[in-house]
């Protein structure tokens, strides 16, 4: 009868095999570590561009006060508008007797709309989140089509990465006198 003994692996092989299980793992690490950054980063910066869309439409569409909802597309503009573009905008209402001037504009990063018929007479609209910058400027009412350019842009830095949300429209004020 023969008896034969199984060979072990040797202290090399052990080390190889040990050495190639732990750059598997690292390397199952590092691409979920992707992953979940940019799984992050997509995420920020979809709050973002739904914030701003939301702060956009809230300048078009208006403000509720008590005397109704004043915003951009049912506005003029304000003899008293700012030399454009600008971070602010002023506009009237059509009625308004005296004519009551209204205003989005931006200030300390964050979006107010102004008006002297609420209390308090500024509601903030839009406040970013922490570590970001905010762009908002208005173009001068066209002359023959009295359309508005506005430009929102909010820059988000995080840990070294940034996210990016802007967003530009046209608004017809539409109760422009021709």
């Amino acid at each position: 009868m023969i008896i034969t003994s199984r060979k072990a692996h040797s202290l090399t092989e052990l080390l190889i095999a040990s050495v190639i299980v732990v750059f598997l793992f690292i390397s199952a690490i590092g691409a979920f570590m992707l992953t979940q950054n940019a799984y992050s980063d997509s995420i920020a910066t979809y709050n973002l561009q739904r914030d701003i869309n939301i702060a956009l439409a809230t300048m078009i569409r208006g403000v509720k006060e008590p005397a109704g909802t004043f915003g951009l597309r049912s506005g003029a503009p304000s003899s008293t508008t700012p030399a454009m573009p600008s971070t602010e905008i002023q506009f009237i209402q059509p009625g308004d007797d005296p004519p009551i001037v209204r205003k989005f504009f931006l200030t300390n990063n964050t979006i107010v709309y102004e008006s002297p018929t609420q209390n308090p007479t500024q509601k903030v609209i839009y406040t970013p989140p922490g570590n970001s910058n905010v762009t908002l400027t208005f173009s001068e009412p066209s002359a023959d089509e009295q359309l508005v350019t506005i430009y929102v842009s909010v820059l988000q830095q995080r840990g070294g990465r940034s996210s990016v949300g802007s967003v530009t429209t046209n608004v017809n004020l539409r109760n422009t006198p021709k």
